[in-house]
């Protein structure tokens, strides 16, 4: 039995929510180790050497931290949905999914919890997770109009 299929192109970006950007990572970073390494220094002008590794520690750590962050600065699901099929484009830090499923034999998944992702399934059982980034009321919007979209008529 067909769906009704809307003839215009459906489409999703479901972007991270970020605070902060890249130049203020930078100066998140230069405002947090400067304190550091000066007090540090001045324990280096006192004979307590140890003191300078231990604050080149915390700087490194600090740096993958801020680094891990904006990595995935630019996470984003993004949800194409049109008579040919769902084109899902995935992106988190440097790597980049693309999945197409099939309208047709693709259903949408109740969640198990209210905090889990909205999940697509399709005939050769490959499930797709979306909406890491949403609250919990986003992820209910965003399964309603998925379904109204995968919605048999009669069902």
């Amino acid at each position: 039995m067909p769906r009704d299929v809307p003839s215009e192109r459906r489409s999703w970006v479901l972007r991270r929510r970020a605070v902060l950007r890249r130049p203020q990572l930078s100066l998140l970073f230069a405002t947090l180790c400067c304190p550091t390494l000066a007090i540090s220094i001045v324990f280096l002008c006192w004979g307590y050497w140890h003191m300078l590794a231990y604050a080149l520690l915390e700087m490194t750590a600090l740096a993958a931290c801020l680094g891990y962050y904006g990595r995935h600065l630019d996470d984003y699901d993004r949800i194409d949905i049109s008579e040919d099929g769902i084109v899902i484009e995935q992106r988190s830090g440097h790597r980049c999914s693309y999945r197409h499923l099939d309208l047709w034999s693709t259903r949408l998944l109740s969640p198990r919890r209210d905090g889990d992702p909205v999940r697509l399934n399709d005939r050769q059982h490959r499930t797709v997770e979306l909406g890491r980034f949403l609250g919990a009321e986003e992820r209910r919007h965003l399964a309603y109009e998925l379904n109204q979209c995968l919605r048999r008529p009669g069902a």
